[in-house]
């Protein structure tokens, strides 16, 4: 037999309980007493069944009513589930999101998770901003972009993190070179010779700045330059050390040249997703967000111990 029991019928068979109150029940519903009552009078009728007893002054449910409350509350309450999430799926279908990355994120996670997004997600609009850390941290804040690929270096109570990664840096250098011949590396051994650093704004250069003893973080030849390729072909010139991030070493092309880590406690970092505390994110950045920690997962297995 079929039945022809609407959900707006029980939604309001619901509330009614819910609230004790037909009035209140209508309010939330968003109709009037007497398009509430209709509705309860025709699931009463399509049942054949007397759901509550009223007064004047309060609703009661009857045998027949508490049995029903048993049988439709989960099942209703798992059919709204489902309506969200197909819902948040649409909004993902037609959603974008903006994204800020650091620059060694862009060479490692970015392409593999874009491309995940885009298998999954094809009508999805992503667009990426590559930037330094500082900067990244400035677009949060003034709603330029929704969510970053970054660093926290200090704390911050409007911020939310995700940690990803654990990223460190390390010295690139010639093979051959005095540098790969000490037992440990730390960033003091490394303030009185030729170095090719990523210029100011980068996490990578604030750290080293941070870490070296003041007056000694310019002692000798430096290089400041904005991309990490530019520091592997000036390496490649024997015009130095360069200081780069373990999460970017796989991309870059370091064939000929050896490497090793800075063993200082303030050569690590933790790369996460950072989001604004008093934002949501909307559908669209929560399944980039997925996307990111799935290829973070792989990433890590991959990178030089």
């Amino acid at each position: 037999m079929i039945y022809n029991i609407k959900y707006r019928s029980l939604k309001a068979f619901l509330l009614a309980v819910e609230t004790g109150s037909f009035t209140h029940a209508a309010d939330q519903l968003g109709v009037t007493q007497p398009s509430f009552t209709a509705l309860i009078q025709d699931l009463e009728k399509i049942l054949d069944l007397k759901l509550f007893e009223r007064t004047t002054r309060s609703i009661s449910l009857t045998t027949a009513g508490k049995d029903l409350l048993d049988r439709v509350a989960r099942p209703i309450a798992d059919l709204e589930e489902a309506y969200r999430s197909m819902s948040d799926l649409a909004e993902v279908r037609r959603g974008g999101v903006v994204v800020g990355a650091l620059p060694s994120t862009s060479l490692t996670l970015v392409p593999p998770a874009l491309g995940a997004l885009n298998r999954n997600h094809p009508a999805l609009q992503v667009r990426v901003v590559e930037a330094h850390n500082d900067e990244l941290i400035f677009m949060l804040r003034t709603n330029q972009i929704e969510i970053a690929l970054a660093t926290l270096l200090v704390e911050a109570s409007d911020l939310n993190f995700i940690p990803l990664v654990e990223d460190s840096f390390y010295a690139v250098y010639q093979e051959g070179a005095q540098i790969g011949d000490m037992p440990a590396l730390h960033w003091q051994d490394l303030v009185h010779r030729d170095l090719i650093l990523l210029s100011q704004g980068s996490s990578a250069r604030m750290q080293f700045d941070r870490s070296v003893k003041q007056g000694e973080a310019g002692q000798g030849l430096r290089y400041d330059v904005t991309h990490m390729t530019t520091s592997v072909l000036l390496v490649r010139q024997g015009l130095g050390t360069a200081i780069l991030p373990r999460l970017a070493l796989p991309s870059l092309q370091l064939n000929g040249l050896s490497y090793r880590p800075v063993e200082d406690e303030s050569a690590h970092r933790t790369i996460g997703i950072i989001y604004r505390r008093d934002r949501h994110l909307s559908p669209a950045a929560k399944a980039l967000v997925a996307e990111l920690e799935a290829q973070a997962a792989l990433i890590t297995r991959r990178l030089p111990e």
